[in-house]
């Protein structure tokens, strides 16, 4: 073999090599930008994390509560919502809420529905500070029984805290109810110390 064909194919097999390198970059680009960390405030109690969702296999986007005691598990973004969000788009969007109803006294969650959008619900929260049930998300358009089987999916970990895995700021069992009847959620014992002040006049 000639010395130009050597020169070729070491030229061709180079060539190769800096491609299959070039896609491998291009791949690793596109993983880190599908992923992206969340931009979590220091002081922030409410964040997102992938978790294993027990119920269903695989992994769910979780809302994440910082607890005197750590974190907890708190609300699944196992439902699906309008607006084109992605699972975590919508994970962050939902603790953010929540960071801003934490800071006014957040004492429940509860659903209702939205005159707005008839034959659609919302899940929203109380608080202290706000005499009405303020939004954190809007549930696709269903009836009032898949607008609270959506809530219930959503807060397995808080309804199911009874099994011994949340405890609050006292090193108690934290245990909340949820049903037709009574569709609040009492967050109260779920909330660390600082958080059950928030939003009343002893709070600083």
């Amino acid at each position: 073999m000639s010395n130009s064909g050597k020169f070729f194919n070491v030229a061709n097999l180079t060539i190769g090599v800096l491609g299959l390198v070039g896609t491998a970059i291009a791949i690793k680009i596109t993983v880190v930008q599908a992923w992206p960390d969340p931009i979590i405030p220091k002081n922030a109690r409410f964040s997102c994390q992938q978790r294993p969702d027990t119920q269903r296999g695989g992994d769910v986007w979780t809302i994440m509560y910082r607890h005197d005691k750590g974190q907890q598990p708190w609300l699944k973004i196992v439902t699906t919502f309008g607006g084109g969000y992605t699972p975590l788009k919508r994970c962050e969007e939902i603790s953010q809420r929540l960071e801003i109803y934490r800071k006014d006294g957040l004492t429940k969650l509860d659903y209702r529905g939205d005159s707005n959008t008839p034959n659609q619900y919302v899940i929203c929260a109380k608080t202290k500070q706000i005499e009405n049930c303020s939004l954190l998300v809007t549930l696709k358009a269903g009836s009032q029984t898949e607008a609270h089987k959506a809530v219930q999916d959503m807060t397995e970990n808080l309804l199911n805290s009874g099994n011994g895995v949340y405890q609050n700021s006292d090193g108690k069992l934290a245990t909340s109810q949820f049903s037709p009847a009574s569709p609040e959620i009492d967050l109260t014992p779920f909330l660390a110390e600082e958080d059950r002040i928030a939003g009343s006049n002893s709070a600083k």
